[in-house]
């Protein structure tokens, strides 16, 4: 069951948490490729991918940070997000689809907008049972203060 809603007092300074496993599976892949229309070579073909230097298709960045974010949201609780300011990733390696994988947040600083918002930022982390990282975000995200 999802927890209570979090707002700006409840992350602006947190430890890391670690969420996982998870998969990304070929069939989510597959559904998402289709309703999106990202039909890349690179993420909708195995032969494509494997002509390039991969094992097989690899999961697009954006379903890596959408999954990630679902996964805080069912696993943990809503948060009184107001608005995305910025949104960095690195991807370090690919992530195959049927591979489980983990990741950590963290938050790295936080700042009073005023007394409804605030600004916190935050480092995801996506790596393997070995820690290998396939991917780093950092996000800077307006939230909602607690109402009073």
């Amino acid at each position: 069951m999802r927890g209570a809603m979090k707002y700006w007092e409840d992350l602006k300074s947190i430890p890391i948490h670690r969420y996982g496993p998870l998969t990304f599976s070929s069939e989510l892949l597959d559904q998402l490729l289709d309703m999106m229309g990202e039909k890349h070579p690179i993420h909708a073909s195995d032969g494509f991918a494997q002509s390039n230097a991969r094992r097989k298709r690899i999961v697009p960045g954006g379903f890596i940070h959408s999954i990630t974010s679902g996964w805080i949201v069912q696993h943990g609780s809503p948060v009184a997000i107001l608005g995305l300011r910025s949104m960095n990733w690195s991807f370090v390696n690919p992530l195959y689809p049927d591979v489980p994988f983990f990741f950590t947040t963290e938050t790295v600083g936080s700042e009073e907008i005023d007394e409804h918002r605030g600004i916190v930022n935050t480092v995801r982390r996506v790596f393997d049972e070995s820690d290998n990282t396939y991917a780093i975000g950092r996000m800077n995200v307006v939230m909602k203060r607690r109402p009073k």
